[in-house]
C-alpha cells in the first residue's frame, strides 16, 4: 500500500492507494487545526493507521510548499506555514508511520498528478503551472519529473520578466509572481484576487485591464518556457482556472504572437483537470516511483 500527503496553507490531505496508484481513501482537515509540525504528523499518522486495514504502508510521499531540502526531507521556511522553519518532516513521518518518506515540492507533485491522470495524459514533455496566490510549476521532461541539480527546478513564479519591476517577496525585482500572483494583485489593487477576477467577469473595465495584463505577463512566460524546454503542452492549475474563460484567450494569443515559435512547435495550453486532487495523485505517483 502507498500513501500521499498534500500539505497546504489552508488544508492538509491524506490518501491511501493500491500499489498501482489507484486511490482508495482520502481524508482532509484544515491546516489551522494541525498548525504545528508535530500535530500534523500525529494527525496524518493516525489517519493512515486507521485506514490501512492491517496492510503495510511501504512508501509515502508528501508535497509541501518550498523551499525544501529534498535530499534531507527538510522544510526550510515555507512562507504560508508560520513557524515551520527547518522542519525534519521526512524523519518525523518515518518515525510515526514506519514507511519510507519522500518530501517534494507541492507544485512538482501536482504536475506529476496531471501528467499521469489529468490533462497531461499522453504527453512526454509538459510544463505544469499552478497560478493562485503564488505561482509555481512542475516540469515533465521525457516522461519524468525533472527536479534539477538541487531539487528546485520549476520555480516559474520567480522567473524575472522585468528587472525594473516591483519587488517580490523572494527579494528579486520583476518576478512573474510579482505581476501575476494573487497576493500581489490584491496588494496592487486593494481587492482580493478572487473578487478582482469576479469583477472582471462581470465586465468591470478596470478589473478586466488588470486581469488581462496579468494574463499577458503569464503568456510571455509561456514563450520563454517554450524556448527553454520545448514542451508539447502547458497545463494551468490553481485558483485562477476558475476564471479560465477570462485568461485563456490572452494566454494563447500571447503565445501565438511570438514570431520565433512556429505553429509546428507551439505547445497546446490546457486547463488542469484534477482540481484539488492533483497534489494527492502526484504524491501517490511519487511514492509509487520511489518505493
Amino acid at each position: 500500500m502507498l500513501g500521499g500527503i498534500d500539505l497546504g496553507g489552508t488544508q492538509v490531505r491524506v490518501a491511501l492507494a493500491r500499489s498501482d496508484g489507484r486511490l482508495l481513501t482520502t481524508i482532509k482537515t484544515k491546516t489551522s487545526l494541525v498548525r504545528t509540525p508535530q500535530l500534523m504528523v500525529e494527525w496524518a499518522a493516525a489517519e493512515i493507521d486507521r485506514n490501512r486495514h492491517g496492510q503495510k504502508v511501504r512508501s509515502i510521499a508528501i508535497g509541501a510548499p518550498g523551499p525544501i531540502d529534498v535530499s534531507k526531507g527538510i522544510l526550510v521556511n515555507p512562507p504560508n506555514l508560520d513557524g515551520w522553519r527547518n522542519v525534519p518532516l521526512a524523519s518525523m513521518l518515518s518515525r510515526a508511520t514506519g514507511a519510507n518518506i519522500h518530501v517534494a515540492n507541492d507544485a512538482d507533485l501536482a504536475g506529476l498528478g496531471e501528467f499521469h491522470q489529468g490533462a497531461g495524459r499522453g504527453t512526454r514533455n509538459m510544463v505544469y503551472i499552478t497560478w493562485s496566490t503564488g505561482i509555481g510549476g512542475g516540469l515533465i521532461v521525457d516522461g519524468k519529473l525533472y527536479r534539477g541539480a538541487h531539487g528546485t527546478a520549476g520555480e516559474i513564479g520567480h522567473m524575472i520578466v522585468d528587472p525594473n519591476g516591483p519587488l517580490d517577496r523572494c527579494g528579486q525585482r520583476g518576478c512573474l509572481e510579482a505581476f501575476c500572483g494573487g497576493n500581489n494583485l490584491a496588494r496592487q489593487t486593494g481587492h482580493p484576487a478572487a473578487e478582482l477576477f469576479k469583477e472582471a467577469a462581470r465586465g468591470d473595465k478596470q478589473a478586466r485591464i488588470v486581469v488581462e495584463g496579468a494574463a499577458h505577463h503569464m503568456g510571455m512566460a509561456l514563450i520563454s518556457l517554450t524556448n527553454a524546454f520545448d514542451p508539447e503542452l502547458f497545463v494551468i492549475g490553481g485558483g485562477v482556472t476558475h476564471s479560465w474563460t477570462l485568461v485563456q484567450p490572452t494566454l494563447v494569443a500571447t503565445l501565438k504572437s511570438s514570431p520565433f515559435i512556429k505553429p509546428a512547435r507551439r505547445p497546446r495550453v490546457r486547463r488542469a483537470r484534477l482540481g484539488d486532487s492533483s497534489g494527492l495523485v502526484g504524491a501517490v505517483e511519487w511514492a509509487r516511483a520511489n518505493q
